[in-house]
This record gives structure tokens, C-alpha cells and sequence, in this order.
């Protein structure tokens, strides 16, 4: 007697089973990166990269400006508007263009990968460890020229100019 369920029951099963996985699924939105995610620039073996820390550590040298729509998989470094930003992106989801985040008096130098000379990004350091450059002026707002023999950096989203002074 109940063998004649048995086929029904199962076909009726793998039915549900089968539209139930044609049936569109709503994936839950990635988290927004915000301007509260901030990176040291850290050598590794054989490159440099960011490496996200604690926005009250010393360390920090680079903040999330904005972070633009990236559709594709991969990480394109021109979505990021005019600017020296580095493009940064986790897994699927947007890209995050990130800008230095310094402060005047603050010296910088290129993190160097520990195997090769190849100097890799601009990061944040001690003033008497032979910087490259120390920050001269940093101003939000209108684009603007640095003084004499110092190099202008500038962001456009948000507006930000730094005026670096070549050690």
C-alpha cells in the first residue's frame, strides 16, 4: 500500500527541488567601504601592498577617499577618478580608491619589498630613518600650487592637495 506513494511523493519532490533552484535568489548587498578603513603600506617577500589597519594607529598612511561601482570581476585601477589613488579591491566588490593620509610635519619613504631594490609605495616613517619626502602642507578643498621646490599631490574626490618637500 504505501509503495504507490513512494513515486509520486519523490517526483513530486525533486520537482519543488528543481524550480526551487531556476527560482532568482536575492544575494545580500557586500558591505560599503567607508573612509573608517585605513592602510599601512607593508613589504612583503617579494612586493608591497596595503594592509589594513587601526584608524588611531601611528601607521596609517592611506584612508579610503570614495569607492566606485566596479560591475566586472576585475580590479580596474581607472575607475578611480583623477588623482594618485591606489585601487584596492576585496573579493567582488567595489573598488576602493585610497589616498594618503598624512598630516604636515609627517615624513614618508618607499616601502621596499624585503627581497629586490623595486621601491614599492609611498608609506609613513620615523623622520630620521633617511625619508624621501616630508609633508610640507595639506589642504582640503580648492586645488592649489605648493610653494618653491615642493611637489604638489592632488586628489579630486574629495579635493585634496599635498605639497611634499623632496628630502
Amino acid at each position: 500500500m504505501w509503495r504507490q506513494w513512494i513515486v509520486p511523493s519523490v517526483l513530486t519532490l525533486l520537482c519543488v527541488a528543481g524550480l526551487t533552484a531556476l527560482l532568482p535568489r536575492e544575494e545580500p548587498e557586500p558591505a560599503t567601504p567607508t573612509s573608517a578603513l585605513c592602510f599601512e603600506m607593508a613589504g612583503g617577500s617579494k612586493s608591497v601592498g596595503p594592509r589594513q589597519v587601526d584608524c588611531s594607529a601611528g601607521e596609517v598612511s592611506y584612508r579610503v577617499a570614495l569607492t566606485v561601482e566596479s560591475p566586472d570581476w576585475s580590479l580596474d585601477p581607472g575607475a578611480c577618478p583623477e588623482g594618485p589613488y591606489l585601487a584596492l579591491r576585496w573579493g567582488t566588490g567595489d573598488t576602493m580608491c585610497l589616498a594618503l593620509s598624512v598630516r604636515e610635519g609627517d615624513c614618508l619613504s618607499y616601502v621596499k619589498p624585503r627581497k629586490g631594490t623595486k621601491p614599492g609605495e609611498l608609506g609613513r616613517t620615523d623622520c630620521t630613518n633617511e625619508p624621501y619626502a616630508e609633508v610640507r602642507k595639506v589642504v582640503t578643498g580648492e586645488r592649489l600650487s605648493c610653494g618653491p621646490g615642493q611637489k604638489a599631490v592632488h586628489y579630486s574626490q574629495p579635493p585634496l592637495t599635498i605639497c611634499l618637500e623632496e628630502l
